[in-house]
């Protein structure tokens, strides 16, 4: 069984991948990060340690995913979601603290392609992220936000719920 692997990839020590998951080509993946099963992971995708990613999640094309992000089962990442854990960007600056306030995505959400997930902020389950948005608060299940600041617009339907 096993993973199948795209060209040029680099994967640190450390990392778990499930069985048929599969990786584009171009890809980096830092230590400590485990990927379910049957997950897809497109190319040009950059996870940079200590993440935790679901079965069956599929992160599109140019995905980052930041240090110490949790994604569980059945996510959709559209091409160029961006996360981040810094909230006061405390490079090189000594009188502010790191805290890493990695996103969290929850079960079946679905986050649309550019958009970008502040520090800290969890996708509830089942919720929509449209494309482009930039979500800076949490976002409940089941939730359909757009925009910057992404706003709550609607709810998920429930023949689109898993």
């Amino acid at each position: 069984m096993g993973f199948t692997q795209g060209r040029h990839c680099e994967i640190f020590p450390g990392v778990t991948i499930g069985d048929e998951t599969r990786l584009g080509n171009f890809i980096l993946i830092r230590s400590d990060t485990r990927i379910g099963r049957h997950c897809t992971i497109g190319s040009y995708v950059d996870i940079e340690g200590e993440v935790v990613i679901g079965d069956r999640v599929s992160l599109q094309s140019g995905c980052y995913i930041t240090r110490g992000v949790l994604i569980e089962d059945e996510v959709f990442c559209g091409p160029r979601v961006i996360t981040m854990n810094d909230k006061p960007m405390s490079y090189r600056r000594p009188n502010l603290s790191f805290v890493r306030a990695a996103p969290r995505i929850l079960r079946a959400a679905r986050v649309g392609g550019g958009a970008v997930l502040l520090p800290g902020v969890t996708i509830g389950a089942n919720a929509l992220v449209g494309a482009g948005a930039v979500v800076t608060h949490d976002v409940p299940d089941r939730a359909i936000v757009v925009g910057n600041p992404a706003r709550v617009v609607g709810r998920v339907p429930d023949d689109q719920a898993i």
